[in-house]
């Protein structure tokens, strides 16, 4: 080997050399500043490690990327913009001009100045100027005059609020939070590719659940603020807006609801003081909720899971009494069990089994179209001994009862997809019954006994009967669009599945008539004064109440206006002290002018 390439090998070694000693002495200062800078390293004595942290906490969510709710109309249910005032925790340069400006924005807000000062002094990251616990809206007026002031500590920035003071359609919608152990166990591949930890927010009940792969988002849309470790911003580092850019996400899910018939609906609950009950409200021709409201009521913001007022009471199943008549009469009419004209005879006690009517000196000779409309006990106990006990519950079956009947179906990569959460499929006979009782029979003839029905199955079976016997299977969403509203996932409306043959068009029609006639002349007269006729049917159940006394379940079924109906609704006050006053009956008519009204505009 020459000397040359002996002198050329000894430069490149040199030169390699000289390379592992620069990438040593790089990975020693990272280390350095990395793990060792707890001691000063500025003549600040400024602890790089503790503001580094510092510096990622400056930062505020003002959107969560998940998709929100609109109702029929487009009217967003969820996620209000506003603007707010955002106060982040840095010094501004002293002077008398920033001091009075912080001031000043006190008095922009109308903000007590103590109140402001010490909301101010606390602050250890951004926050949104909040009273009670809400952020406060701004005017474009006050937002404007905030900028003005030229501060980088205050700024007006748009906001999105989940949820209202006053949320519509809460125990429909639901709410969400943290629910660790559903991530892993439903949500396991995008929990392992990171797109949910454990502490994320996922739907726990009601629309928010059941929708909630549709929901989630690509990422939240946030503002920061980068600070040295004296709180002063960042020369062109000060604050940014950080915010996913696409044009199709987050997704919308457009409801059947109508917004202002559900928020006046819910206004009517309060006003007449229903404590405890439910309304349901649909589409007579094809079984889409309206509206659906339940008391207690229900703050998605604060949920209370032991109170249980979150649960949706229009999808809860209960004691119906006399509306189930309307399914003792459809079987006794299908299966002639009756002759024509046929009367029978109310003395106001059946004579055994302790079963009396509810009129204690008997209503006299009645047919069965008149004990509907008079709701006679006796008549219906008679009937259903001529049916026995199978023939009522495969009509209950027929007309879309014992069974969950909201909108079910197979899209894309989910089969057997059920809008609703947690819906109750009700029952007519406990499972270790006695058909063959007759005992047992005539109480289960006027919706007592075993029988449970939601308020959902309450209205769609008056649906039923519009639609001359053809269950509809009720949608509470209608679509999803994407973010620039273009079409993503419709739920076309469609017959219930599971429901047996319908009945007879011939007998839907005479009930619709009879519920017309219990208006006219039956127990549902109060009605005739409402701003639409109406037709309907009414219903008392006997319960005990939570201290063991006897109560009541107050409801009344039916359809308006019954010349060219639109509208089924169920209304049902639960749990009322036995003796008093019907309440759903008021309830419904309240209801009904608030269609009425509303349907002139």
């Amino acid at each position: 080997m020459d000397n040359g390439t002996k002198l050329q090998k000894n430069r490149i070694f040199i030169v390699l050399l000289l390379v592992i000693a620069i990438l040593a002495a790089w990975n020693l200062r990272l280390f350095w500043i990395q793990v060792a800078a707890s001691r000063s390293l500025t003549e600040r004595r400024i602890d790089l490690v503790e503001n580094s942290v510092i510096q990622r906490a400056q930062g505020l969510v003002l959107d969560s990327g998940r998709g929100d709710f609109a109702d029929r109309n487009g009217v967003p249910l969820t996620g209000t913009a506003q603007k707010v005032l955002i106060v982040f925790p840095i010094h501004e340069e002293e002077t008398a001009d920033t001091s009075n400006a912080m001031d000043r924005v006190a008095s922009i807000v109308n903000a007590p100045l103590s109140a402001w000062q010490s909301f101010v002094r606390q602050l250890k990251g951004p926050a949104i100027w909040s009273v009670s616990g809400r952020p406060v809206p701004l005017t474009d007026a006050q937002a404007a005059k905030i900028e003005a002031l030229g501060l980088k500590s205050v700024r007006a920035m748009t906001f999105k609020q989940r949820y209202a003071k006053r949320q519509p359609a809460s125990q429909v919608l639901g709410f969400i939070g943290q629910n660790p152990e559903r991530i892993t166990r439903q949500f396991t591949d995008q929990f392992h590719k990171g797109e949910l930890q454990l502490t994320s927010k996922i739907g726990n009940a009601g629309l928010e659940k059941t929708f909630e792969p549709w929901l989630q988002g690509i990422g939240p849309s946030s503002v920061s603020v980068f600070t040295d470790g004296l709180k002063r911003p960042l020369p062109g580092l000060d604050t940014r807006q950080i915010a996913p850019s696409n044009p199709y996400y987050p997704l919308k899910v457009v409801t059947t609801l109508d917004s202002g018939i559900q928020q006046q609906v819910e206004r009517t609950l309060e006003r007449l003081h229903v404590t405890e009950g439910a309304v349901v409200v649909l589409d007579i021709r094809n079984g889409d909720t309206i509206a659906m409201a339940g008391t207690p009521a229900f703050q998605p913001e604060h949920v209370d899971l032991a109170r249980g007022n979150w649960s949706n009471k229009a999808l809860k199943a209960v004691a119906p009494g006399s509306i189930f008549k309307t399914v003792t009469a459809a079987a006794a009419l299908e299966e002639k069990a009756i002759k024509a004209d046929e009367t029978f005879e109310c003395t106001g006690a059946l004579g055994k089994y302790g079963f009396t009517c509810w009129k204690k000196e008997g209503h006299g000779m009645l047919t069965l179209e008149e004990g509907f409309a008079q709701s006679c006990n006796i008549v219906f106990a008679k009937v259903a001994q001529r049916l026995g006990g199978d023939k009522l519950e495969a009509y209950a079956h027929r007309l879309g009862l014992e069974m969950p009947i909201g909108w079910s179906g197979d899209v894309p990569h989910r089969k057997g997809f059920r809008q609703w959460d947690a819906e109750e499929q009700g029952q007519i006979y406990a499972a270790a019954s006695d058909k063959s009782d007759e005992g047992a029979l005539v109480q289960t003839a006027i919706g007592q006994r075993d029988v449970l029905m939601t308020p959902l199955q309450a209205a769609n079976l008056v649906v039923t009967l519009y639609n001359q016997g053809k269950v509809a299977s009720p949608r509470i969403v209608r679509e999803i669009r994407f973010r620039n509203d273009r079409l993503y996932q419709s739920f076309p409306p469609h017959e219930l599945e599971q429901a047996a043959k319908p009945i007879k068009p011939a007998t839907a029609k005479r009930l619709l008539g009879w519920m017309a006639e219990t208006v006219e002349h039956g127990t549902g007269k109060a009605l005739r004064s409402a701003k639409w006729s109406l037709a309907g049917k009414s219903g008392t159940a006997q319960v005990k109440l939570k201290n063991g006394r006897p109560g009541e379940n107050h409801w009344f079924i039916g359809y308006g206006p019954a010349e060219q109906p639109r509208y089924a609704a169920a209304v049902l006050v639960q749990n009322v002290p036995e003796g008093g006053s019907h309440k759903a009956i008021p309830l419904f008519k309240e209801v009904m002018n608030i269609l009425a009204d509303r349907s002139e505009k």
